[in-house]
């Protein structure tokens, strides 16, 4: 269970589906963006939490030097805002990280796009109707993490489906170019 946490490649995942899948449906892969591109939001959050312990120190000694120039229950009030501010940020940074996936089932390919908490957008296409994979990695720490998107090329109503910031760029695209000739190969024989 922890491994699905952290983890942004998840090969066979059990115990989950996702909203119109079939019942001869299965998930494949599962790909969410690197747990690396969590660093920035993290180090925001690691910040966010430190400030108020150094303003704090900053507002007590105004207070001790000038009595009661700034009311102890502000500063609780104030620390109170701050923290669930916080909070809020790094459930809302993680939940996004965490629910925009990448499934690749035996039937299709679904994008699912979570902005915020409140809004979702769900795009799919059926494996037979992708044209062309290509993938992307760019930039020097992209390069040395090898992190990068893979563009995906359907004949579909969507005509291009985007999975940013995954990690081993090239092995996504390898994996998704071999089952959709597999799944040719299987249609043209039957």
């Amino acid at each position: 269970m922890l491994k699905t946490l952290y983890c942004s490649f998840l090969e066979k995942p059990k115990n989950m589906g996702f909203e119109g899948e079939d019942r001869d449906e299965h998930i494949l892969y599962l790909f969410r963006k690197s747990f690396l591109t969590n660093a920035g939001w993290i180090t925001a959050t690691i910040i966010m939490l430190t400030v108020p312990f150094l303003a704090n120190s900053v507002l007590i000694s105004l207070n001790s030097k000038n009595a009661g120039l700034i009311p102890v229950q502000f500063i609780l009030v104030l620390n109170i805002f701050w923290f669930l501010f916080t909070f809020g940020f790094a459930l809302t940074s993680f939940v996004n990280w965490f629910f925009n996936i990448y499934l690749i089932s035996n039937k299709r390919m679904v994008d699912m796009d979570f902005v915020g908490i409140l809004h979702k957008n769900i795009s799919e296409a059926p494996l037979t109707s992708v044209e062309d994979t290509t993938s992307n990695v760019s930039g020097a720490l992209r390069t040395v993490f090898n992190i990068g998107s893979v563009y995906i090329q359907t004949a579909a109503e969507r005509r291009e489906f985007e999975f940013i910031d995954v990690a081993d760029p090239a092995k996504v695209r390898d994996l998704i170019s071999d089952l959709v000739t597999e799944k040719k190969e299987a249609k043209d024989v039957h």
